[in-house]
């Protein structure tokens, strides 16, 4: 046994030294095991992420009972610990045997058993190697044990490079997975040239795909025709005086080929080979924008008539009057309907709102008050008017809108006839604040309305 010992050591040996695993050695090394020792068959299971047991390879010189997978919890947890610190166990059915021991014969319908595990660093079992017996044998003698530990544990030490490698094709998918499902793009480029070592799937789809990246520099896949590293890259923002990375820098940027807005998320970090490498993440927020774009609409527009509210008029007028300067003069106008309320009692509220509509484009539609006109609430109307206009500007302006009220105002359900109370603020004389010049031209407005309507008013006139 000892020569023939030998040669089976160094026929095993020969086959599994190659550096790559291949299938083919497993199954001629599996079959040279059995028939060496008189195995009926030999069984090869893997561990898969789910804590299953399944059959790789298989040699089979009797017909048996297969498991083709089975849970790792159907082995004795205290015997799985057992399993994973001896080189191998020999089960006997018949000799006194632990309740582990025999639930394991009973899992492979076996007489006899040899079971060698396949164990990590920290002795977690992650493959089995089974040989079944389908007849009673005796324990082998000392010598065949210690062939039996040699040729195993070369045998285990080689299907364990390839659970390792299933391991990590397994976790690299895994990784792959999620970065390419988390609603995030993601590439990465060597700091300093600039060529691109990763880029996720989401990130390469509208590019081209992961081939249009990989190799090249990071400007050329992302601006064609460009020459250079771009303008904005916040670099320089991502390491200390030393060159090393430091924290994580953000903003906001707008894709020029479809116009989708991302927020990009950049920083600095070692590559796996050492260099200093920078990742740049970023994630799509169109709909961020266009939703933030609405809630800033809501909140200065008025949604009957698309005009600018009162909290636009507001920052509007602050602003035209920080920027005047000595001798500047501008106006305030405040329009407010005269018998709007009979529209709703005549036609009903619809109607109203159509008339404010329409109310709305036709201010917006006279070229003195384009970009110059908000509405107030209600059936209120100011307008904000400055330059080199003049009091026989403003009314001219008046004059010519009560014209228009002369007539009348078509709507759906009939013709609607009203007019306007006009009240007027010059700035600066009637007040230096937004609110000042309001209330001016509130007064005079209510002023008109209360001497019969149709009329305007200046803020000196009262």
């Amino acid at each position: 046994m000892e020569r023939s010992g030998d040669t089976l050591v160094l026929s095993l040996a020969g086959l599994l030294g190659g550096k790559q695993v291949d299938t083919g050695v497993i199954d001629r090394a599996l079959a040279s095991l059995c028939a060496a020792f008189d195995f009926d068959g030999g069984l090869i299971y893997e561990l898969d992420q789910y804590n299953h047991l399944h059959l790789k390879e298989r040699c089979l010189r009797q017909e048996l009972t297969l498991r083709g997978s089975f849970p790792i919890d159907a082995v004795d947890a205290a015997y799985r610990s057992y399993l994973a610190q001896e080189t191998f166990v020999w089960l006997e059915r018949g000799q006194k045997s632990s309740a582990a021991e025999k639930a394991l014969l009973e899992l492979f319908a076996a007489q006899s058993l040899v079971v060698a595990s396949v164990v990590d660093e920290t002795l977690q079992i992650y493959g089995l190697l089974v040989f079944v017996q389908q007849s009673a044998r005796p324990v082998p003698p000392a010598g065949t044990q210690q062939l039996l530990k040699t040729v195993l544990s070369m045998f285990g030490r080689y299907i364990g490079v390839r659970v390792y490698q299933n391991k990590l094709t397994f976790a690299k998918n895994s990784l792959e997975s999620i970065l390419d499902n988390t609603g995030i793009d993601i590439y990465v480029n060597d700091f300093h040239t600039h060529d691109i070592l990763y880029a996720n799937r989401s990130m390469a789809a509208p590019y081209g795909g992961i081939s249009q990246f990989l190799g090249r520099k990071c400007w050329e896949v992302l601006f064609p025709g460009q020459g250079g590293p771009c303008s904005f890259c916040p670099q320089q923002k991502l390491i200390d005086e030393n060159g090393e990375p430091t924290k994580i820098y953000s903003w906001d940027y707008q894709r020029p080929f479809d116009g989708s807005w991302f927020r990009v998320f950049s920083a600095a970090f070692r590559w796996v080979d050492g260099r200093l490498a920078h990742v740049v993440s970023s994630a799509d927020i169109t709909d961020n924008k266009r939703n933030e774009a609405l809630v800033e609409y809501l909140a200065n527009y008025d949604s009957l008539t698309n005009l600018p509210n009162r909290r636009m008029l507001v920052k509007e007028c602050e602003r035209r009057i920080d920027k005047t300067q000595d001798g500047d003069e501008g106006y305030l106008l405040f329009f407010d309907i005269d018998g709007f309320k009979k529209i709703n009692d005549t036609f009903g509220h619809e109607a109203g709102d159509e008339f404010l509509v329409q109310l709305g484009q036709f201010f917006s539609g006279i070229p003195l008050l384009h970009d110059a006109i908000y509405r107030n609430g209600g059936d209120e109307f100011i307008a904000i008017i400055d330059g080199d206009k003049t009091e026989a500007n403003i009314r001219n302006l008046a004059s010519f809108i009560h014209h228009r009220f002369a007539q009348p105002w078509r709507l759906k359900r009939g013709e609607a006839f009203c007019n306007v109370s006009i009240g007027v603020a010059r700035y600066p004389e009637d007040g230096r604040t937004a609110e000042e010049l309001l209330l001016k031209a509130d007064q005079a407005m209510y002023k008109v309305k209360k001497a019969g309507g149709k009329g305007v008013l200046f803020g000196y006139e009262l």
